[in-house]
């Protein structure tokens, strides 16, 4: 009886212990964006097929592009002058200059929110930037470095 009590002890003991361990994993699912080694204050997340989404308006300020939201279309294009980028809501597919780019998650709007949120590496990796992750058990950042930003 007695080592039944301290097998019933133990197990709840590691019942309740398994949520802590989960919060280590939530950092990475949340993970922190750097722009030429500046911390952006963003919210962003990772999908379940590895796509960091960031809300739109930021990332695509950040990197010196003007942003024209279509909200009919719930499609926004943004462009530098030298590269312009259109993403469309629950599409596969975005242009880059004109050109269609398959994507492997659709892009994302929030009706509750009203944010669109966007591929961060597909968005990052079209104005020129290079990027990469960096990540451990506990935490993760990604680390964008563009050079065409002053």
């Amino acid at each position: 009886m007695k080592y039944l009590k301290v097998l019933c002890t133990l197990m709840m003991s590691v019942i309740l212990l398994l949520p802590i361990f989960n919060v280590a994993d939530a950092s990475r699912d949340y993970p922190g964006i750097y722009v030429n080694n500046e911390k952006m204050d963003i919210y962003a997340a990772v999908s379940a097929v590895g796509v960091t989404y960031v809300p739109f308006r930021p990332i695509f300020s950040k990197f010196n592009m003007t942003v024209n939201w279509d909200n009919t279309k719930k499609s926004v294009t943004a462009t530098d002058g030298k590269t312009t980028i259109v993403l469309t809501n629950n599409s596969y597919t975005a242009y880059v200059n004109g050109k269609a780019v398959q994507l492997i998650n659709p892009l994302v709007y929030n009706p509750d929110t009203k944010l669109f949120y966007v591929n961060l590496r597909f968005v990052a990796e079209s104005t020129g930037a290079k990027v990469n992750w960096s990540k451990n058990e506990t935490d993760a950042n990604i680390y964008i470095t563009n050079p065409n930003l002053k």
